[in-house]
């Protein structure tokens, strides 16, 4: 590797040192802190029984792996200081689309920026190595270009992909979900109990869903909130409509049985034209690795034993 080269891995070094040493200096006094307000605020332990002294000062006992409870807070601080940098509606967008996902390894906007950002430097890094190892020619620029900037995207592809995925889960099994609250209508059960039903029962992401709701129920939130807070965390036109519909119904005093009937049906039929809606999709999914990778090679098998006699053929022709 050149002295350049040495030299950015130097000063990333550094960099990733100077960040390390800021955190432990604020950890150290965050501690100092905490031992005096120990010493002057918690009264003394002699005031207290035996008993209420080990209740009192009992260590909590350590869960989770080595990783979740040494590497994880370290690297989440580093990269939420470093996302400090993003601008405000840019952190909106992205707090939509991370709730949206369900909050995957627990990041925040910020660490989320963060990571970017590190992404970034690994992918101006990689492509430096590019340029300096290669031959400096036009093909190796823009392979260090392309490098850099997928390697900067990919934390969002990634994001996208599970906020994708997430969807289209519960976009399937939205009317599955309608005709067991149907059903559990019809044997009696309220809406809500139907709800937890599903939450017990299933394990997708549209029964944790529900279950939040419930869980949100029971500590008093209204049952109209609860369900506005889920269309806000999955942003989901099918499930948007049909909680408008279970709302409105609710004020105007409808069967709620008869509602989830009708809303069933509706859901199986634009499961239906989604699914017809993707199916139509797959020809143009298919042209280009089709273009890339099968076209070249059926043309090599077809016409490769031809040219050796169509060269013969040309080369012998008198132009």
């Amino acid at each position: 590797m050149s002295i350049s080269g040495l030299l950015l891995i130097g000063f990333i070094a550094v960099l990733v040192g100077v960040v390390f040493l800021f955190l432990g200096l604020r950890s150290t006094t965050n501690e100092e802190l905490n031992r005096r307000l120990q010493d002057f605020v918690v009264e003394p332990a002699a005031a207290q029984p035996l008993w209420a002294e080990e209740t009192l000062y009992r260590r909590p006992e350590i869960s989770g792996t080595f990783f979740s409870r040494t590497i994880m807070p370290v690297f989440r601080s580093v990269v939420g200081l470093i996302g400090r940098l993003t601008p405000s509606r840019s952190m909106e967008d992205l707090e939509t689309q991370l709730t949206v996902a369900g909050r995957p390894l627990g990041l925040g906007p910020r660490e989320f920026y963060g990571i970017r950002i590190l992404f970034l430097l690994l992918g101006l890094f990689l492509g430096y190595t590019i340029i300096t190892r290669g031959d400096q020619s036009l093909i190796t620029l823009l392979l260090a270009g392309f490098t850099a900037i997928f390697v900067f995207y990919m934390p969002k592809f990634w994001l996208q992909g599970v906020v994708r995925r997430k969807k289209d889960r519960i976009r399937r099994d939205l009317p599955d979900a309608l005709d067991m609250l149907s059903v559990s209508a019809d044997a009696g059960l309220g809406f809500d109990q139907s709800l937890q039903r599903i939450s017990e029962n299933w394990d997708t992401p549209l029964s944790n869903e529900f279950g939040r709701v419930v869980t949100e129920m029971g500590m008093g939130v209204s049952r109209a909130t609860a369900l506005r807070n889920m269309t806000h965390r999955v942003d989901l036109p099918e499930l948007n409509s049909f909680i408008a519909v279970i709302l409105q119904s609710d004020e105007l005093g409808m069967s709620i049985s008869d509602t989830l009937h009708s809303q069933a049906n509706q859901m199986r039929i634009e499961r239906r034209f989604w699914a017809q809606e993707q199916a139509r999709k797959i020809p143009f999914k298919m042209l280009f690795p089709l273009m890339l990778f099968i076209l070249p090679a059926l043309f090599a098998v077809v016409l490769g034993p031809a040219v050796p006699a169509l060269m013969d053929v040309l080369g012998s022709a008198n132009f």
